[in-house]
């Protein structure tokens, strides 16, 4: 089939070609330059089980498969540096997947609102009493409660089940740091 001198069907196959290709090069530079990287970043942090980068529009978001860490704001932020290691400044969500037992889920629906407050108002004295009190109700002994100037970060353990919340602060009316859930 002939338009004006051009043979059609040679056009829409080079065009589609074309875009294959294209389509093919973002994926490729997208797996093997950015997200193989950062998976291999992330797992060499220790406690870091699994990594899975979601697609999303405008915030990267990462999945963080995260088992037992001692100490929680110390492997957080080493998460942070490895992203930024391969993604720099583009804003990024890190999304922790833990191992919570109801109870610890319960316990975390009980918390949030002293956290939360706490995140905003600053008062950190009375939201550590007031978890203290809840995990002592809930019979969870094992806990942690840290916060630095950009989050807080909270800790559950029963047995086997662990739960981790990093909750941002925020400071001057800005949220600071990254969120997690």
């Amino acid at each position: 089939m002939h338009f004006k001198g051009w043979r059609l069907h040679f056009v829409l196959l080079a065009a589609l070609l074309s875009l294959c290709l294209l389509t093919g090069g973002q994926w490729a530079y997208r797996h093997f330059g950015q997200e193989k990287p950062l998976a291999g970043a992330l797992e060499a942090v220790p406690g870091v089980q699994a990594v899975t980068v979601l697609p999303g529009t405008g915030t990267l978001e990462v999945q963080i498969n995260l088992g037992p860490v001692p100490d929680l704001p110390q492997t957080y932020n080493k998460l942070e540096e490895a992203i930024q290691g391969v993604y720099g400044q583009q804003p990024f969500k890190i999304i922790l997947k833990d191992n919570p037992a109801p109870v610890l889920n319960r316990l975390w629906q009980a918390s949030q609102y002293a956290v939360y407050e706490a995140a905003v108002r600053g008062n950190f004295t009375s939201m550590a009493a007031g978890v203290a009190d809840l995990a002592r109700q809930a019979g969870v002994s094992d806990y942690a409660l840290n916060i630095d100037d950009r989050n807080i970060y909270l800790e559950f353990r029963q047995g086997q089940n662990y739960l981790y919340r990093v909750i941002p602060r925020q400071t001057d009316g800005q949220q600071g740091g990254r969120s997690s859930a």
